[in-house]
């Protein structure tokens, strides 16, 4: 399995946030740093990112499994993923 980058094009390809178990509430919450990552240089050690979680680290705010679109996902086939929920468990289930 590869490393994801944790870069803008790869934010950018993410399904992370169409997801059905990630909630409204969640992206509300998650708004500001996901809007700094965009913007803003992707240095490794910045703000936890509440998208692209194959990249980061499980999400803090989502804690129920309602669906799963990694493999759907560009990111996650371009780095040859196997695995889902990166959201809810760190480098997935």
């Amino acid at each position: 399995m590869s490393k994801v980058e944790k870069t803008k094009e790869n934010l950018l390809k993410c399904k992370c946030k169409s997801c059905p178990s990630y909630t409204f509430a969640c992206k509300l919450m998650a708004m500001p740093g996901n809007i700094i990552l965009l913007v803003d240089k992707m240095d490794d050690d910045k703000l936890h990112a509440e998208t692209l979680f194959c990249a980061y680290e499980k999400s803090q705010c989502i804690n129920e499994e309602k669906g799963c679109k990694c493999g759907s996902c560009e990111v996650f086939k371009n780095y040859e993923l196997k695995n889902t929920y990166y959201c809810t468990s760190d480098g997935g289930k």
